[in-house]
C-alpha cells in the first residue's frame, strides 16, 4: 500500500465567490492500511482546515479514490448568501461513504453587512507587522480586539484574538492556523457584536469574527476589477454568548437577590494562603468546542 500523502483538489464556486478545497490523505504511523483525511478550503489569499480529521482503514490504493465535494445554501441568511452547507462523500468501488459534513461555512464576496441588524462593528485603531487593534462596542462597554500574528513556517500562520475592556483581557482564542499566499498585513478582519436580549439589559451579545482579503480574478476579461475594489469574507470564528457589559444593574434579577458586601479590609495580601483549587492552566474558548468555523 502507498505510503506517501496525497492531496486531492476540487473547485467549486460559492455564489461569486471562487474556492477549492484540499483532502489531504496521510498514512497513520504504525498502523498499517490506516490512513488521516483533513479536509482545507482556500478562499482568497486564505487555506485553512475545516471540519475535523477522519482516519479510515483502505485495503484499496488511496489513489483509486474519488470524492463528491459539494456545497448547498439553506433558506436564509445573514449577511445573506454566504452561508453554506458542506457534504464530502468518499467513493471506492462504487460505494459512498460521507466523511466530511459542515452546516455552518460562511464565505462571500462582498457581503452586505449592513443587513444585520443591531449589529456593532469594531472599527481597525491601529496596526503593526504583527498584530491588529480594533476599538469596538458590546452595549455600553468599550472594547478593544486585539488580533495577533505568529508565523510558524514560510507561508503557515497562527492566529490569535484577545480583548480588553476596563483593564481587564482575556484571550478567545489561539492556535488558528492559516496559509497564506499574501503578507499578513494584506488580511483585515470584521468584528461586530450583536445584542442578545438579557437580564440585566446589555450583559450578553453575540460576536462574530471574519476574515477578508482582496479579491483577484484569474480570469483576463475581468483584469479591469481592481482588487482594491472586491473582497473574499469567511467567517473564522464566533461566540454566541459574549458576556460582558458596563453598569449593569444585577438588581432586576429577582427581588429576592441578595448581594454580597465587600469586606472593609479586603484586598489583604496573604502569602500562605492555602489554595483549594490546584493551579492548573487555563485554556482559552477553543477551536473545536467553542466557536471555530471549522
Amino acid at each position: 500500500m502507498d505510503q506517501e500523502s496525497m492531496v486531492f483538489t476540487y473547485d467549486l464556486h460559492a455564489g461569486s465567490a471562487p474556492l477549492q478545497f484540499f483532502v489531504l490523505i496521510e498514512p497513520v504511523a504504525d498502523q498499517p492500511n490506516h490512513y488521516s483525511f483533513s479536509i482545507s478550503m482556500k478562499a482568497g489569499y486564505v487555506e485553512r482546515a475545516i471540519c475535523s480529521p477522519v482516519t479510515l482503514r483502505l485495503s484499496i490504493d488511496p489513489r483509486q479514490l474519488d470524492f463528491s465535494v459539494f456545497i448547498f445554501p439553506p433558506r436564509t441568511s445573514l449577511p445573506a448568501g454566504c452561508l453554506y452547507h458542506l457534504r464530502v462523500w468518499l467513493r471506492a468501488a462504487g460505494i459512498d461513504h460521507r466523511i466530511f459534513s459542515d452546516n455552518d461555512l460562511w464565505v462571500g464576496r462582498d457581503p452586505d453587512f449592513r443587513c444585520v441588524g443591531d449589529a456593532s462593528f469594531a472599527v481597525l485603531r491601529n496596526a503593526t507587522q504583527d498584530m491588529l487593534i480594533y476599538q469596538g462596542t458590546a452595549g455600553r462597554a468599550h472594547v478593544s480586539f486585539i488580533i495577533k500574528w505568529k508565523i510558524v513556517e514560510v507561508g503557515l500562520y497562527s492566529l490569535s484574538l484577545e480583548y480588553e475592556a476596563g483593564g481587564v483581557g482575556r484571550t478567545l482564542f489561539e492556535d488558528c492556523y492559516l496559509k497564506l499566499e499574501c503578507e499578513p498585513q494584506i488580511v483585515t478582519f470584521m468584528i461586530y457584536t450583536i445584542p442578545v436580549s438579557s437580564t440585566p439589559f446589555g450583559a450578553s451579545h453575540r460576536l462574530r469574527v471574519w476574515l477578508r482579503t482582496p479579491f483577484v480574478s484569474l480570469s483576463p476579461a475581468s483584469s479591469a476589477i481592481s482588487s482594491g475594489e472586491s473582497y473574499i469574507y469567511q467567517r473564522i470564528w464566533k461566540s454566541d454568548d459574549f458576556k460582558i457589559g458596563a453598569g449593569l444593574n444585577f438588581e432586576v434579577l429577582s427581588s429576592k437577590l441578595v448581594m454580597g458586601v465587600r469586606d472593609p479590609d479586603s484586598p489583604r495580601v496573604e502569602r500562605d494562603h492555602p489554595r483549594l483549587v490546584p493551579r492548573l492552566p487555563q485554556p482559552p474558548v477553543n477551536a473545536v468546542d467553542h466557536g471555530y468555523d471549522r
